[in-house]
């Protein structure tokens, strides 16, 4: 089988979607099938692992929260047919939402079994309203959809203001094989003494919390001194305000990493005691949470759709209201208190992680291609 990944940014881009694109191309090049992405274009040169064929141009914008991009594709609906026609692939999986002037042109002239899968949860019910006005433009794409994935309930609830019907609800994959060797290892010699060290990963920007996270941690220095450090790991927009943050709130132990390379990722969640995630929003699922789970940390998080979802799949880990800054000190002095209880929840979250496995999700991706193909080869024959 061959599958065509239509993705509506570009692959050099650091993100949720990109990731699970490499990773559902990893999991069918495993298993003997073969596949191939066409992205948006990019200046940027640097080799991929994956085959990619860029189209036209991507314009650099913001949604949900984030950077991405808009591509731009000149190219006729005869050159994209052909292009279709020679690459010939089973299925073409788009990544959703996606715009009109890339995927959306692709599946009007292909001939394959078209899955979707919606990534996105919009918290903002203002914005939620105006994107479900505009996306009424885009609904009759959908008819080319044979069937639809949502990576979680937190995205299947938006998709179905913006894009109403039936989901199958199949998660993400994550390498859990890289973070559970990295928990084998030996913890890095910065952080291999007795103090309590608490880290938390991602783009420095507004919806990711760090600002609440700093605050929370003040209360913590000023009850815990140098028995604890907190290891920031990530660069982003609001990284100089962070910093100056920081300084304002006069912390003594905070360690900012900037951005840390895939390779190294494991091994640096790993040396960490704990794992707190603070984003307030937007946030669809939660790569870092299971991140953090296989490389055997606890996890404090705030309680926004996506995350609460998957920490409620694994108790023992906390999930404290969205911004309650005193409930984020308060689950992290929890874990700071008890080596015994961090242990624990250490434990049961290796084990718990393995359902997040690309083994396991892939196998569930490969169903709904299947069934994608039979609903295609029976509209055909009705034909």
């Amino acid at each position: 089988m061959k599958i065509g990944f239509l993705l509506d940014d570009h692959m050099h881009r650091p993100g949720g979607v990109q990731e699970y694109v490499r990773g559902m191309y990893r999991y069918l090049l495993r298993n003997g099938h073969e596949a191939v992405v066409f992205s948006g274009g990019t200046q940027f040169n640097t080799p991929l692992p994956e085959r990619v064929i860029q189209l036209g141009i991507s314009i650099p914008a913001k949604g949900s929260g984030s950077t991405t991009s808009l591509p731009v594709v000149l190219k006729s609906a005869a050159a994209l047919r052909r292009l279709l026609r020679e690459e010939a692939c089973d299925v073409l999986h788009v990544q959703t939402p996606f715009s009109p002037t890339l995927s959306g042109r692709l599946l009007a002239v292909s001939e394959a079994a078209h899955v979707c899968s919606f990534h996105i949860r919009i918290d903002d019910p203002i914005r939620l309203r105006l994107l479900s006005w505009a996306a009424r433009l885009q609904r009759p794409s959908f008819r080319h959809i044979h069937k639809r994935m949502a990576i979680s309930q937190a995205a299947e609830e938006t998709a179905q203001v913006l894009f109403p019907g039936r989901y199958e609800r199949v998660g993400v994959g994550v390498h859990i094989s890289r973070y559970a060797a990295a928990a084998q290892l030996p913890r890095l010699a910065e952080y291999n003494d007795d103090r309590v060290t608490i880290m938390t990963v991602g783009r420095l920007e507004e919806r990711k919390g760090v600002a609440h996270l700093l605050r929370a941690y003040a209360s913590l220095e000023r009850a815990y001194g140098d028995a604890i450090r907190l290891v920031i790991a990530g660069d982003g927009p609001q990284r100089e305000q962070l910093q100056a943050l920081a300084a304002q709130l006069g912390l003594r132990s905070v360690q900012w990493l900037g951005f840390v390379e895939n390779a190294a990722l494991p091994q640096v969640m790993a040396s960490a005691d704990i794992f707190c995630a603070p984003a307030t929003g937007q946030e669809s699922f939660g790569y870092v949470l299971v991140e953090a789970m296989a490389a055997g940390l606890p996890i404090v998080g705030f309680a926004n759709a996506g995350y609460a979802e998957v920490l409620a799949q694994h108790p023992g880990n906390f999930a404290v209201p969205v911004r309650d800054e005193r409930a984020l000190a308060g689950a992290l002095s929890t874990f700071i208190a008890s080596q015994p209880l961090r242990r624990a929840v250490s434990s049961r979250n290796r084990v718990g992680a393995e359902r997040h496995s690309w083994t396991r999700v892939g196998a569930q991706v490969m169903q709904v291609y299947a069934e994608a193909l039979e609903i295609r080869g029976s509209l055909a024959a009705r034909r």
